[in-house]
């Protein structure tokens, strides 16, 4: 990694997605949005799914689904998700049609108690919000 840098892996179970140098990252956190710069403390946390930024002077954009980042104390950002797309793989029609299915279904769970199917149609929600939301940024 060069100095000043953060080295940045995105990866998912299919395998890596990027892999690159950045000077910053940008991630929705389970608690909220943060950044990270050049020199972060070493940190594990949970990530929502969202939109994640890689870069600020060249930014890529990612729609991504829940997962970890991990902070090395080598400074490596190592980005460990389910899903991962880039913004220019993103099918907006697709992703709508996908959350109106799923937010359609979770309106059925109301009086439901709340399982691990519900957990699913919640994920999927999110992951088509994410998608939804890489494009409108």
């Amino acid at each position: 990694m060069a100095t000043g840098l953060l080295g940045v892996n995105l990866v998912t179970p299919r395998g890596v997605v990027a892999h690159t140098d950045a000077d910053s990252v940008q991630a929705p956190g389970e608690l909220g949005e943060f950044e990270l710069l050049p020199g972060h403390v070493p940190m594990l946390t949970a990530l929502r799914p969202g939109v994640l930024t890689i870069g600020t002077k060249t930014r890529a954009r990612y729609a991504v689904s829940s997962g970890y980042l991990r902070v090395d104390p080598s400074g490596a950002v190592e980005i460990l998700v389910e899903q991962a797309l880039p913004a220019k793989d993103v099918d907006a029609e697709t992703a709508k049609k996908d959350l109106a299915a799923a937010e359609a279904e979770l309106s059925k769970w109301s009086d439901k108690p709340m399982d691990g199917d519900y957990t699913n149609v919640q994920q999927r929600a999110g992951w088509a919000r994410a998608r939804i939301d890489t494009l409108a940024h």
